[in-house]
């Protein structure tokens, strides 16, 4: 059971913007009616990564979004909105 709850302890989370930073208060979250996919920089204490994410909320200056780790967890949370970058299509027109 200790080996358990170590596990689930130690097991990175990513670093979040602050309730003040997001900034609700004055500047509501629009919410989506359907996740748009995205990729965003998502910091962590250990390195920053760029999942592939579901873009579920935001206001002027951040972007609420969900991704699942590897492991299976799934994380959610506000980043700056300029770490968000719209999902590139999986395939490339031909140009003529």
């Amino acid at each position: 059971m200790d080996r358990v709850i170590e596990q689930i302890v130690t097991r990175p989370r990513p670093v979040w913007l602050t309730e003040e930073e997001v900034d609700l208060d004055h500047d509501p979250a629009v919410v989506a009616t359907v996740p748009a996919p995205a990729i965003a920089y998502v910091r962590f204490h250990e390195a920053v990564v760029r999942p592939e994410v579901e873009v579920v909320a935001w206001n002027e200056h951040a972007v609420r979004v969900r991704f699942t780790a590897r492991d299976g967890q799934t994380h959610e949370g506000w980043v700056w909105k300029d770490a968000v970058r719209s999902k590139p299509p999986r395939t490339i027109e031909r140009r003529r």
